[in-house]
């Protein structure tokens, strides 16, 4: 079985490094963690989580609740808290979670209790449900809110600015050429769909450029479903826009999917771009660009709050908002519009 001496030896630092590592200690550079990091996956090293609590008298196991685990933005963030638990040499206990479930105070009270968890991180949109912060609040749970739609002065919060992303994918495309960009919004009771149409239409105001006609603005559900409908109808207007943003990949996949069925060329004729980076948006064809959602950052800073702030997690009457960078990963779905040529006739539903 590899020591933490045999992960030092092939990542070339020495074992307090590799213990800085594993204690999630935010001096360590980058490029080392990963070294490490490396190390510990080739030597399939684990380390000895119970011997570093009666050590350290840390808590270790976090708990997480899933509403949708086949979503693609729940699955990359269990992955992401999966990767940071074990870099922490914390446990991960995960248990499904259904809104309106009957008796879901003892359902959780018993999950609390069985994998003997006292910090929690909670997703959208359950870190938004007061009920359930409350209950967890009276059995002495720390917990971490994953961005909240509004900020939650008795609870830290980590997230990205949605609205910011948004404004910077229409920049994006402001800079690609176009102009005539609509938009397939998200759940309308989700708060990242409200911040990625407001960003959405400020990028508009910012360039003293007019905003989209109403018709150039669907909503959708997150859902591929709804991206197809939105996108059929976008597609099918007389005066059909040069690009689409979508507020997820789902959505996106589906506007490719209704570009291919009117036979329209991408990027050539329909600039798409989505929102998260889920797998599906490097596996369609063309590969979609989005906006790269820093999942595992933000799961490592959550971790990272539960290491050095969790005695105040509850005491404190005001808690720190941390932002996380977004980036916007470019691939083969967008490039400037062809003005120059006549649109092409879509065929399909109008």
């Amino acid at each position: 079985m590899a020591t933490i001496y045999d992960v030092a030896a092939l990542a070339g630092v020495s074992a307090k490094t590799v213990s800085r590592v594993l204690n999630d200690d935010s001096a360590v550079k980058a490029g080392t963690r990963e070294k490490v990091l490396d190390a510990m996956s080739r030597l399939d090293y684990r380390p000895n989580t119970q011997a570093r609590q009666l050590r350290l008298g840390a808590r270790t196991s976090v708990g997480f609740l899933l509403e949708d685990p086949t979503s693609g933005y729940q699955g990359r963030f269990h992955h992401a808290m999966l990767t940071a638990c074990m870099e922490s040499g914390k446990y991960l206990a995960v248990e499904l979670y259904e809104a309106g479930m009957p008796d879901w105070q003892a359902y959780l009270d018993r999950f609390i209790t069985d994998a003997e968890i006292k910090d929690m991180v909670l997703l959208p949109t359950l870190c938004d449900f007061g009920p359930l912060k409350s209950f967890l609040k009276s059995r002495g749970i720390h917990c971490v809110l994953i961005s909240p739609s509004t900020p939650d002065s008795h609870y830290p919060s980590v997230a990205m600015d949605d609205r910011l992303a948004a404004r910077d994918v229409v920049e994006y495309l402001f800079q690609l050429g176009h102009r005539k960009i609509a938009h397939i919004g998200g759940h309308p009771d989700h708060a990242a769909s409200i911040l990625r149409r407001n960003g959405f239409y400020e990028a508009f105001d910012a360039a003293g450029l007019p905003r989209p006609p109403a018709h150039y603005v669907e909503h959708g559900n997150f859902l591929f479903k709804s991206g197809f409908e939105a996108a059929e109808r976008l597609l099918g207007l007389k005066d059909r826009p040069t690009a689409i943003f979508a507020c997820n990949d789902e959505m996106a996949a589906a506007a490719c999917s209704v570009a291919h069925k009117m036979q329209l060329r991408l990027p050539e004729d329909i600039a798409i771009v989505g929102f998260d980076d889920a797998p599906i948006s490097s596996s369609v064809w063309p590969t979609l660009t989005t906006v790269r959602q820093p999942y595992l950052e933000m799961a490592r800073r959550s971790i990272q709050i539960f290491n050095t702030e969790s005695d105040t997690l509850i005491a404190s009457d005001r808690q720190i908002r941390h932002i996380i960078a977004h980036e916007i990963i470019e691939r083969e779905t967008t490039l400037a519009p062809a003005l120059d040529k006549p649109q092409r006739q879509a065929r399909g539903k109008a």
